[in-house]
């Protein structure tokens, strides 16, 4: 399978999973759950909303903002894109390599910020990169995978990301250019 294809087929997989989030995850990672609303009626309405959130026959309040995916340590000057780099089942031997050409494409585009979706636990390595490491592990037990959930949320979470797979990194200029510009 080609680049194009493999970008093409992953790019409408999480679309579909950021179509129907789960929301107990949803609620579980909102970021500002625990700001209270400021008026006092918001806060019993928040509260009444909690209440029947818990026995699931409403949605749980889901604060919908934009996420910066960028590090202190590696802010963009001006507008950016979130690059969500897709790399769960990738072998470290061909991750690295791949990380490696996406250094190097990125270093011309100052627009990008690349986030690295991982089930490999190469913190060293990645840290080095300075880019925002979504790590994705397998935990064995009972009921749902962890892992497939959390997949699920990350393609809700970076829905307005530009997707490509980790194969694109060791792929040529030309593919490079043909997926900067493919529209889904």
């Amino acid at each position: 399978m080609n680049v194009l294809t493999e970008t093409r087929d992953l790019r409408k997989t999480l679309a579909a999973w950021a179509a129907e989030p789960e929301w107990s995850m949803l609620a579980r990672y909102d970021l500002l759950r625990h700001k209270p609303p400021q008026t006092l009626g918001h806060r019993w309405y928040r509260r009444a909303q909690h209440a029947l959130a818990a026995l699931h026959l409403v949605r749980p309040h889901i604060t919908r903002y934009s996420w910066l995916p960028t590090l202190k340590q590696a802010q963009p000057s001006g507008n950016f894109q979130t690059l969500l780099i897709w790399a769960p089942g990738v072998a470290r031997e061909n991750l690295r390599p791949a990380c490696e050409g996406f250094a190097k494409q990125l270093a011309s585009r100052s627009g990008l910020v690349p986030v690295l979706v991982t089930d490999l636990a190469d913190f060293a390595y990645f840290s080095r990169l300075r880019w925002l490491v979504e790590y994705v592990p397998e935990l064995s037990g009972d009921g749902p995978s962890y892992r497939e959930r959390k997949l699920r949320y990350l393609a809700w979470r970076y829905r307005d990301a530009l997707v490509v797979p980790a194969a694109l990194g060791t792929a040529s200029p030309s593919d490079w250019e043909e997926v900067m510009r493919m529209k889904f």
